[in-house]
């Protein structure tokens, strides 16, 4: 065949072709009316199941903030039993220090149940001697020998100078390690005062 035949038979394709393919379209409306009608259909049914998931989500909301609600309800009553209960023990923390208040005893009391010992004199006069010594600092006098710490408290120089530790001082002597050592340091405290 010729080339000519070629484009001729081609020609005839395409003009059968062209009438053929109006005749499909006018025969694709209802598949698309069809298809329309299924996507409407699916749409809707995607939107039920929406408002579905909605409903769902709104309950489950409303649930939460229930429990949420109630909890706190819990917890402030919780708190406030807690503030109440709080509240009753510091009262009897209270009493209580009232009550132990009242069974110390007073100076006079002390004295009773000390008796004729003479411990009592011998804090008080012990304590007249510091307020002495505190008024003759506060008026700048220099202390006197009866003033002076080693004056108050001698055996406890005697054995410091003798080389004994501060342990064996405060053993004999029936005091504290602290009290042995702060009475040492006063001293000499007060001895590089009067060079």
């Amino acid at each position: 065949m010729q080339p000519l035949h070629y484009i001729l038979l081609v020609g005839a394709v395409v003009i059968v072709g062209a009438f053929v393919m109006p005749k499909r379209k006018q025969d694709t409306p209802p598949q698309a009316a069809q298809s329309v009608r299924n996507m409407e259909t699916a749409l809707e049914q995607f939107m039920e199941n929406m408002e579905k998931d909605n409903e769902d989500l709104v309950k489950l909301v409303v649930s939460a903030q229930q429990s949420s609600k109630l909890e706190s309800e819990k917890k402030d009553d919780r708190i406030i039993a807690l503030e109440k209960r709080c509240q009753q023990l510091e009262e009897q923390l209270q009493s209580t220090v009232t009550g132990m208040a009242a069974m110390t005893p007073s100076v006079s009391q002390a004295s009773q149940l000390l008796g004729n010992t003479g411990l009592l004199k011998t804090s008080i006069s012990d304590h007249s001697l510091e307020n002495n010594q505190k008024q003759m600092d506060s008026e700048n006098m220099s202390p006197t020998d009866h003033g002076t710490i080693h004056a108050r408290y001698p055996e406890l120089f005697q054995l410091y100078t003798a080389g004994k530790s501060i342990e064996s001082i405060a053993k004999k002597l029936g005091m504290n390690k602290g009290e042995v050592q702060l009475i040492i340091g006063l001293a000499k405290q007060e001895g590089s005062q009067h060079v």
